[in-house]
């Protein structure tokens, strides 16, 4: 799991120098802060990042499965 989600599309907010914001929903990356929670709820980047953890969730091995003795499988 990404601790900062900065990969998404930004646009330079004209009123200020080195301002930059969200471009689909307009949030200003300073709110944003790499953090996927302070994206909109509505948000398509928001819901689309929480697919992925929720698949990379459950493909990671169980750390159970390798601790198993190993000692008799070989005859």
């Amino acid at each position: 799991m990404k601790t900062f989600y900065i990969d998404y599309p930004q646009k330079k907010i004209e009123e200020h120098q080195y301002a930059y914001r969200w471009a689909e929903c307009k949030i200003p990356t300073t709110v944003i802060f790499g953090l996927l929670e302070n994206h909109a709820q509505d948000c398509e980047y928001r819901a689309q990042q929480r697919k992925w953890m929720q698949l990379e969730a459950h493909l990671k091995p169980h750390r159970a499965h390798f601790d198993e003795s190993h000692i008799n499988e070989v005859n």
